[in-house]
Formats: structure tokens, sequence, C-alpha cells
């Protein structure tokens, strides 16, 4: 059986109760632009999911958040090594659940339609000291979603989703980002131009670094400005 399609079409959740009740064995390939997520399927369980950045029952949560995107199952009796014991349906179900809660963040937030981008330079090395929520919501800020559509897509729960990207904020890690628009060749933006944030480190940066350190050698070896010597 190979079975083609996109989320616009049929849902996650409606696609892992078809594998299911048709006790499905093989491997679902999904993506959305530039993330890659691959489901191994058991006899219509799910039995294993990972992607570049995550892995388990959290993938899948986040994979059920996506309403958009393209899917293509595949046959295969390759063997597997779990990663999921939950039942495709406690999956759905616990999916389900946080969709609940995701609408009632939503109505009690209407800000949620706010595009975030990550400000420049801003994480560097402290990636690493943000909470794993905070991490896995940062890997979605693209400047093109809004906090509602990164909480979707988190996989996380709401609450904890809404608490990362405050956290972000907070830290200054992220800023919110009113999205440009194209006229002709011209760049606009609605209401005012965006601001840019966030210091350059000269010192760090290879091509500065090197030109200062290239000016250095020269005033070190002829002060005066004439031609260096090399010394025996």
């Amino acid at each position: 059986m190979a079975l083609t399609g996109t989320f616009e079409d049929v849902s996650c959740a409606e696609l892992l109760q078809m594998l299911n009740v048709g006790h499905k064995t093989g491997r679902l390939t999904v993506s959305q632009g530039e993330q890659k997520a691959v489901l191994f399927i058991t006899d219509g369980e799910v039995a294993r999911a990972v992607s570049r950045w995550e892995r388990g029952p959290g993938l899948v949560y986040r994979l059920l958040g996506w309403k958009s995107g393209e899917f293509s199952f595949e046959r295969t009796d390759e063997p597997v090594m779990r990663n999921i014991e939950e039942t495709t349906e406690a999956l759905i179900l616990e999916g389900m659940k946080r969709f609940d809660e995701w609408e009632r963040v939503e109505a009690e937030m209407p800000d949620l339609n706010v595009v975030i981008r990550q400000r420049a330079f801003a994480v560097n090395e402290r990636f690493e000291e943000l909470s794993p929520a905070a991490q896995a919501v940062l890997r979605l800020v693209d400047a093109r979603r809004d906090v509602a559509t990164i909480i979707r897509e988190s996989g996380l729960e709401p609450t904890e989703a809404l608490k990362a990207v405050t956290e972000l904020l907070g830290e200054r890690i992220v800023e919110e980002w009113n999205t440009p628009s194209r006229e002709g060749d011209v760049l606009v933006t609605e209401g005012k131009l965006p601001v840019a944030t966030g210091a350059i480190d000269l010192r760090s940066s290879t091509y500065f670094a090197s030109g200062r350190r290239l000016s250095r050698r020269q005033e070190a070896a002829d002060p005066e400005g004439g031609e260096s010597k090399d010394s025996d």
C-alpha cells in the first residue's frame, strides 16, 4: 500500500486513525517546509517517531497540530526499535485534550496572532541555558509563525508552551515582528519600519577581527608606515 497526500485534505489525526483501523505496518514520512519527521507504524500502532530535533510521543503531539504539510506512507517490514508505548488511540486523545486546552488559552489571550522573530546575536551560547520547552519553541520562531501557530505546533502543553514564549521574550531572545510585505520592488511595512536590535560584536566577527589583527601586525612591523622588513 502506497499513500500520499496533504494535511489540507486529511488531518494527521484522521490519517493515523485510518492506518490504525486498517492495521497497517510501514513508514509514514511527513514534512512541512524544512521540517521532516518519520513515524513507524506496526500493526496500526505508532511504534516509533523521530525527527532531527525530537522523538517519541511529544513529536506525535506536535504533528497532530499541523494544519498544513505533506505525508507519504509506504509498507515496510523493517524491524522497529520502539520509543512509544502509548496506543495510537491514546496519542490522539491526548492530542485532542491539548487542543481543547489550547482553545481555552487562545480565548483568554487574544494577542496570540503576534508574529515573533529571534533578535540578532541574542542566543549564541545561551541556547543550552534555556529550558527544554523554550528550546523547542525557539526552533519554531522564524519571523513568519505567530505565537498561536508556534504553541500549536510545539507539541507541548499549551500553558507550558506559552510559558516558554514568555521566557524567551523576558530574556529578550525574541521580539515582536511586524511582517513586511512587498509592493513592486519596494519593501514596506505596516505602520513603521522594523527596528534592528541586538549589537554586533566586532571583536568576534571573523571579517572585522581578521582585519583588525592584520592592521595591528602591520603597525607592529612598521610603526612609521613604511614597508615592513623581515627579521633574521
